[in-house]
């Protein structure tokens, strides 16, 4: 089976009608000028985007320029491409990723954040795979309320 990174790239570059991932965090390590590529990509073939973040109502205090940029960047998409949503949360811990109707992927791994890394020691991430036409779409319809402007 994949592992969750793969998952990712296939969501970004394989996605045809949406995509969804919700995680905690955003990085810079993850949200880097590869990924802003992919997902413009995404964008350009009329793909609708949900990207829901933060795990608490106010942003971190300090935080790092290299993760403020990967927001501001995501922010700017998201004026440029009206079916992209990208939306601060503020109160999920939940990392999720959902791709067309194919799969949907609830796990541990916080696919905007961390990456992965072969020569750092094993990181035990483990997640549940969903799949089925209907399971996916039960799943996005649960969650894709989160990203109303209305709802805060």
């Amino acid at each position: 089976m994949l592992g969750h990174p793969p998952l990712l790239e296939d969501a970004l570059t394989k996605g045809v009608r949406r995509v969804l991932i919700i995680s905690p965090w955003i990085t810079g390590k993850v949200v880097d000028p590869d990924f802003l590529s992919k997902l413009e990509g995404l964008l350009r073939k009329e793909a609708e985007v949900y990207i829901g973040y933060g795990m608490t109502e106010q942003p971190t205090a300090k935080p790092d320029s290299r993760d403020l940029a990967a927001k501001e960047r995501l922010t700017a998409l998201s004026r440029r491409y009206p079916k992209f949503r990208f939306k601060r949360l503020g109160n999920t811990h939940a990392k999720v990723l959902i791709k067309d109707s194919e799969f949907a992927v609830i796990t541990s791994s916080n696919w905007l954040s961390f990456k992965g890394d072969p020569n750092r020691p094993y990181r035990d991430e483990q997640g549940v795979l969903i799949q089925g036409v209907e399971n996916v779409d039960r799943k996005f319809d649960e969650l894709i309320d989160r990203f109303d402007p209305e709802e805060q």
